[in-house]
């Protein structure tokens, strides 16, 4: 994963990629208390992405209005599923507060993600209403769809190591 991120500008305004960068995050952070992660600022990093890609004026929240035609669940509900990985991040923090030693920065940066996660709530109620389901979109990709707007709604054994 170190690897992986190496050198690389993680920020992005693709609903899916933004997911991505925040149960990547979780992950890291379940990494980092055990000592497996040596990098521990790239759990910052994926922090910091994630909020720049949430916060771009053309982002997620400007598409979430245009109908179900326009849209594609499958990035929407990864977008979610990372946003539930918001809250597992904070009691994360608050556990291991020795562990990850720079709390207040890190609490602020939690906090201000944490302002997207009703978002997901939105992202799920829109996919979970049977005539955006019958979208073109929706039935052109049904199983991942399905995959994915199941686990959104049980995210607990996909986010956890």
């Amino acid at each position: 994963m170190e690897d992986i991120y190496k050198d690389v500008n993680l920020v992005t305004d693709d609903p899916l990629g933004i997911g991505g960068l925040l149960f990547d995050a979780n992950r890291a952070a379940q990494m980092i208390v055990p000592g497996y992660l040596k990098r521990p600022g790239l759990f910052k990093e994926l922090l910091r992405a994630s909020l720049t890609g949430l916060g771009y004026p053309s982002g997620i929240g400007n598409s979430l209005r245009l109908p179900a035609d326009y849209r594609l669940a499958f990035q929407e509900l990864g977008l979610s599923i990372g946003l539930h990985a918001i809250e597992r991040l904070d009691r994360i923090i608050q556990d291991y507060q020795d562990v990850f030693n720079q709390g207040q920065n890190l609490k602020r940066l939690i906090n201000s993600l944490m302002e997207y996660s009703p978002m997901a709530h939105v992202i799920e109620e829109f996919w979970l209403n049977e005539p955006n389901q019958q979208s073109i979109t929706w039935t052109e990709h049904r199983d991942i769809n399905t995959v994915m707007l199941a686990t959104s709604l049980a995210p607990e054994g996909f986010l956890e190591l």
